[in-house]
């Protein structure tokens, strides 16, 4: 045989082969056996056989799904260069995807810019660069981590992931064998099984075993919710009839999400909800902690992207709502997933907010009545390149469990237990400070704010709208005082609320002007003490309850102003002998006097008490003399005669 004959069925034969094989390639892509795919596409790119757009496209998509970003980048870079850089939506989401996942931020920036440029989407570049700054920002800094994790024992080659607490342990999902599974096509391993875990005190999780076998698939049962303090629980299971997968159009087996209700640690009264579809799938249920509100992903119609977070109100009655979605907020273009409420705080993963590779962990807040808050990558090492999900937190511990596919662990996805440093959390508490009297603001008053055993924490002055504000940890206590020459000092009470960077709601202060106190004696021109009239009983000169509380009035300005020094002068009406009034009179000055000592007044800083009874009248009704009761009253008074201040 000729030579050049010979050289040409050997190239038929390959050629013959290359088809034969890029076919099965793309038989296994369709059937969604993507493991099975990667080793065909793997030979023939080995063999550097020329592949089309749409094989390159499907087995730079094979690589995508089973996790293998390196290979899906390079196949993307290809099929974009082939395509005159331009990939379509899809495709080119994924391969951004694929460069987030090698770390190559920079590149993925620039392929997405020119995406929404070419798009003419100016507003989403606008806020695709805010996302860029935002998370170049968390990238560079170099403040420790809140989280620190370790892989656990209990993680296999196998998948273990979406861990939920349940009594003294958790219960997980995981395609480990032992629960007499058939094998999943997409990545050759058993499908999805739940198991149960006893947690120790170390939170090492010890004796797995199968959860439930009552659930009632060959195929996927995976990710549970409890509500709590219920015995009723929401799980994700392949959508089945008569124990054989049912298929939609695209030949794809969708989950469903089903209530039912625990029994002796099974699953009885299974019952679907009432938004399962045939043709979308529905799963990772969550509860909030208050249990009236059911949290899941889907990918029905009407979302942003992807998987789609959505929720539901569950009434008193067990009635669940239609879904409301999260919003685009928290929802991408991408899969947003695997919900977790804690508290007000709702946890998620999403692969379509700008972050560090594959499926980043985020907090926002969850308040339905209100509006949801802005989302927050939970940051470094909770946060890896590849896929982390499946976040519990257990609050008073602050410890946890997260599931990740990071290249550090045992096989696929792992179960890692993590230690969480409380998030530092701080209030503004904001207030105003006025006059009593003419109900103005007072400016230049000093604030100073003191935790709950009277140590001072903040000190600040009020601006001239008599307005403050200073910052204090959360959920504390904090006593404000204010003080300023000229005024009694004021103390109010306030209490930090939950939410970071959130402000009090506005506590006004009262303040009474000391000098309101001091007046001149329109007969004698001395200064004095103005105080309400001190009343004793009948023929008694000890101290009332009345009588301290206006006596308290002149401690209190003594206090203000410590170099004052004063006398007190006692009198009496008419009625009564001289003598009498005399002695009595001098007897209730002198106990003023030792009310004023016993309160801390220094004994050097009044000089005398005397009791002039009735000799100092302030009208004509001496002896003799008929006056009314208003006419004798004028008579009987205490003076607090100001020395020096």
């Amino acid at each position: 045989m000729k030579p050049y004959t010979l050289l040409l069925l050997v190239f038929s034969s390959t050629l013959c082969f290359s088809q034969s094989a890029v076919k099965k390639a793309n038989r296994l892509f369709q059937t969604k056996a993507y493991t099975s795919a990667a080793e065909v596409y793997g030979e023939l790119l080995a063999d550097n056989t020329e592949l089309d757009l749409e094989t390159l496209l499907q087995a730079a998509d094979t690589y995508h799904y089973i996790k293998e970003p390196r290979q899906a980048a390079q196949l993307y870079e290809k099929a974009y260069n082939k395509n005159d850089k331009d990939l379509g939506a899809p495709f080119l989401y994924r391969y951004y995807q694929s460069l987030r996942g090698l770390r190559e931020y920079e590149k993925a920036d620039a392929l997405y810019r020119k995406f929404l440029l070419d798009q003419d989407k100016s507003d989403a570049l606008a806020q695709y660069e805010n996302a860029v700054q935002q998370f170049d920002s968390l990238r560079n800094d170099a403040t420790p981590s809140q989280y620190s994790l370790r892989n656990l024992d209990i993680n296999t080659e196998y998948s273990e992931f979406a861990p939920v607490f349940y009594k003294e342990g958790i219960i997980f999902s995981s395609s480990r064998p032992g629960a007499s599974k058939e094998l999943y096509a997409w990545n050759r391993q058993p499908y999805l099984s739940l198991f149960v875990a006893n947690e120790n005190e170390e939170g090492n999780l010890e004796e797995v075993r199968v959860f439930s076998k009552q659930i009632g698939t060959q195929f996927h049962d995976a990710t549970l919710a409890f509500v709590p303090n219920s015995d009723e629980v929401f799980f994700t299971s392949s959508n089945v009839k008569k124990n054989k997968l049912i298929l939609d159009a695209g030949r794809t087996n969708n989950f469903k999400i089903y209530r039912g209700r625990m029994s002796d640690n099974k699953i009885v009264e299974k019952e679907e909800l009432h938004f399962n579809s045939n043709t979308y799938s529905v799963g990772h249920p969550a509860v909030s902690s208050d249990g009236k509100y059911l949290l899941f992903a889907s990918d029905m119609p009407g979302g942003f992207g992807g998987a789609d977070i959505y929720y539901c109100r569950i009434y008193e009655d067990g009635m669940i709502s239609d879904p409301v979605n999260a919003g685009s907020d928290i929802n991408t273009w991408g899969n947003d997933f695997f919900p977790y409420v804690v508290d007000d705080m709702l946890f998620f993963a999403s692969d379509g907010h700008v972050g560090f590779g594959g499926l980043d962990l985020y907090e926002v807040s969850f308040t339905p009545n209100i509006g949801l808050g802005i989302p927050k990558n939970l940051g470094k090492n909770i946060n890896s390149v590849g896929d982390d999900f499946g976040f519990i937190l257990n609050s008073e511990t602050n410890t946890g469990y997260v599931s990740s596919n990071r290249v550090s662990g045992m096989g696929d996805d792992d179960i890692y237990h993590f230690n969480r440093v409380p998030p530092e959390c701080n209030q503004w508490v904001i207030g105003n400070v006025k006059d009593i009297t003419t109900q103005r603001p007072i400016f230049n008053v000093t604030v100073v704010a003191k935790d709950s055993i009277g140590n001072t924490v903040e000190t600040t002055v009020t601006d001239a709208a008599g307005d403050f504000i200073f910052s204090q940890p959360c959920e504390e206590p904090v006593v404000i005082v204010a003080s300023k020459n000229g005024y009694y000092e004021s103390e109010e009470r306030a209490y930090t609320g939950k939410e970071n960077d959130g402000k009090t709601e506005g506590i006004d202060i009262w303040m009474k002007n000391a000098e309101e106190k001091i007046i001149q004696d329109a007969n004698t021109g001395e200064e004095k003490i103005d105080l309400a009239a001190i009343f004793f009983e009948y023929d008694k000169s000890e101290v009332t309850s009345k009588a301290a509380a206006v006596l308290d009035e002149a401690v209190n300005l003594m206090k203000k102003y410590p170099e004052m020094i004063i006398k007190i002068e006692a009198h009496t009406d008419a009625r009564g002998s001289a003598e009498y009034n005399r002695s009595l009179s001098d007897r209730r000055a002198k106990a003023t006097r030792d009310y004023l000592y016993a309160q801390g007044v220094a004994t050097n800083r009044i000089v005398s008490a005397i009791g002039f009874g009735e000799s100092q009248l302030l009208n004509e009704c001496s002896d003799g003399i008929s006056c009314d009761e208003t006419m004798h009253s004028k008579n009987r008074r205490s003076n607090f005669i100001i020395l020096k201040r």
